[in-house]
């Protein structure tokens, strides 16, 4: 094995260890102890096409996300990366993600989706510059099981108003 390839190897490795609090941050709903590895310059796009100009605005709209979405359950992640790519003081990562959502109502989720970051090395550390997440939105669990319900709703108001007009129709006409 050549030295660079040596090196690239503890560059991924070091990589690794940021995943593994990524993950952990994720599961323990403490995005906050992601900060130390959050690059000055960082920005983020999300699968909802919001993007963020800083960690601040991230945060903030992750706080209200998982109020949201998740609330008293639970969600967590496992990062499926490709190989990274390097360049210089840049580090290129891909990959899928396969993610597990428990929401108050106790309904669960299970969903990939696809994600970016780059990295660049500043003091001599790996910090996230850029992120990107995407999400196949016709194969959102979350986002079909919200339709479903919605179709039930409004299916069962239908027949209802129905059965209440044809009541109404039938008294007045052959009443």
């Amino acid at each position: 094995m050549s030295v660079e390839n040596d090196q690239q190897t503890v560059e991924r490795d070091k990589l690794r260890e940021l995943q593994g609090v990524f993950e952990k941050a994720v599961k323990d709903n403490t995005i906050e102890n992601m900060r130390p590895f959050i690059h000055p310059e960082f920005s983020f796009v999300s699968f909802t096409d919001k993007s963020f100009d800083d960690f601040d605005s991230f945060k903030q709209q992750w706080d209200l996300t998982r109020k949201e979405m998740v609330g008293s359950g639970h969600f967590s992640t496992q990062l499926n990366p490709a190989p990274t790519l390097f360049i210089d003081d840049i580090a290129i990562a891909h990959g899928n993600a396969k993610n597990s959502l428990l929401n108050t109502r106790g309904q669960s989720f299970n969903f990939t989706n696809n994600w970016t970051v780059i990295f660049k090395r500043l003091d001599g550390e790996w910090k996230v510059l850029r992120a990107h997440n995407s999400l196949d939105p016709f194969s959102n669990p979350m986002l079909v099981n919200g339709v479903k319900q919605k179709i039930i709703k409004y299916s069962l108001l239908s027949f209802s108003g129905g059965i209440l007009l044809c009541s109404i129709l039938s008294y007045l006409f052959l009443g």
